[in-house]
């Protein structure tokens, strides 16, 4: 009887706290390589709110031949680079294209504007944004 009380409680704890139906769905991961890097013209720049695993900054780029959803980063932490997107700007994008919520979206790690370059991830596509990112302990100590 005391294993089944433990369970139910564990479950509950997981519903009240994320685990439920309700849950944010998780972020896609940034696949390394997959990476591509173009030039394109800023068409919609746009703000998804909390309840999606992306939310943040999107832009809507147009290339030569359509148009594509590139997710930028958390509102706060692109504010932190003083930067604004604005429509007709052309930017270069180093990115991987993902599946998420029945399309397509770029995961930028870089957006060049210019002569500024924001690093939005790292060399693996870990989100700079991600203060938890486990790190590596040196080696040789």
């Amino acid at each position: 009887m005391k294993t089944i009380t433990i369970a139910g409680g564990l479950m509950l704890a997981l519903c009240a706290f994320g685990g439920g139906k309700d849950a944010k769905p998780a972020a896609p991961e940034y696949p390394p390589g997959a990476e591509t890097k173009f030039i394109a013209k800023v068409a919609e720049v746009r703000e998804v709110g909390k309840e999606s695993a992306l939310d943040g900054v999107h832009l809507t780029l147009t290339t030569k031949t359509d148009a594509v959803n590139v997710y930028v980063g958390p509102k706060d932490f692109v504010k932190i680079f003083g930067v604004t997107f604005k429509a007709g700007q052309e930017i270069e994008v180093i990115g991987a294209k993902v599946k998420f919520e029945g399309g397509e979206v770029i995961l930028a790690r870089e957006i060049q504007m210019g002569r500024v370059t924001l690093i939005l991830r790292d060399d693996s596509g870990w989100p700079n944004w991600d203060y938890n990112k486990p790190r590596a302990l040196p080696t040789g100590l």
